[in-house]
């Protein structure tokens, strides 16, 4: 397990458009949330690897988004249809080469962009030797909290995320009250219920730990089981956090 460095804001998916935030104006609203379609960089064809996504997701004077493999984030400098990302910064998680690869080239060629325009439904990146072409991404429709089988992603303690280990985490959290989950390694049952902001998790599991290195991930969930962690859903995305900082991240699955 690689532990990387977050800005928490960075692990938050910005929603919904805004108008344009450029001060020269003149050019369609850019501001939203985009995924990649294709591009070019030094005359190279840029695409990801299957299943891995690059998104772009503008607000105001800052970006963010997922470059394949990790998160990344920079300040944006906009002036009509000039653009530039400044101080472009990711997380540290590693993935299989060619998806390294395909991020490093994603992210130099962000480096490279100068302009910016929307065409029909894409917005267009460019610069030299660099053509970017994002399509909006639709905004998921929150999942609901019961019923739902949430696979875990990331693993949270303070500003540190963890990717996950061993088998999938999942949480299961029945209309009827009832609990059923695993930490990677361990089975875990139990009820849960609301109360207040809050979710009350009542489990029981074996008392028998997890080998190294899972064991970490092991304690860390049942210590956010046992927090009474704060519940909210974004789109497919299911965040419990803590009182102190800890936290677990799902996606449905």
């Amino acid at each position: 397990m690689r532990r990387v460095v977050l800005l928490l804001a960075g692990v938050l998916a910005l929603a919904g458009c805004g108008t344009d935030a450029g001060a020269g104006g003149g050019t369609a609203d850019v501001e939203g949330a985009w995924h990649l379609v294709d591009g070019t960089a030094d005359g190279a064809e840029l695409r990801g690897p299957p299943g891995a996504q690059a998104t772009l997701e503008l607000a105001g004077d800052e970006a963010r988004g997922t470059a394949f493999c990790n998160s990344w984030f920079a300040t944006v400098r906009r002036d009509g249809d000039t653009l530039f990302f400044d101080g472009i910064g990711q997380t540290e998680m590693g993935c299989a080469p060619e998806v390294m690869a395909a991020e490093s080239d994603y992210l130099t060629a962000l480096d490279g962009v100068r302009t910016v325009a929307v065409r029909g439904d894409e917005l267009v990146l460019t610069g030299d030797g660099v053509e970017l072409r994002f399509s909006r991404v639709v905004p998921v429709p929150d999942i609901p909290l019961a019923g739902t089988r949430w696979v875990l992603d990331t693993v949270v303690d303070g500003e540190t995320a963890s990717s996950t280990l061993g088998e999938p985490a999942v949480l299961e959290l029945g209309p009827d009250g009832a609990l059923t989950a695993s930490t990677g390694c361990r089975t875990v049952g139990g009820s849960w219920r609301s109360e207040d902001d809050a979710l009350v998790l009542d489990v029981a599991y074996d008392a028998f730990g997890c080998p190294p290195p899972a064991d970490s991930q092991d304690l860390h969930v049942l210590g956010v089981f046992a927090g009474r962690p704060v519940a909210a859903v974004d789109g497919d995305r299911l965040t419990l956090t803590t009182d102190d900082g800890r936290g677990l991240v799902y996606r449905a699955g």
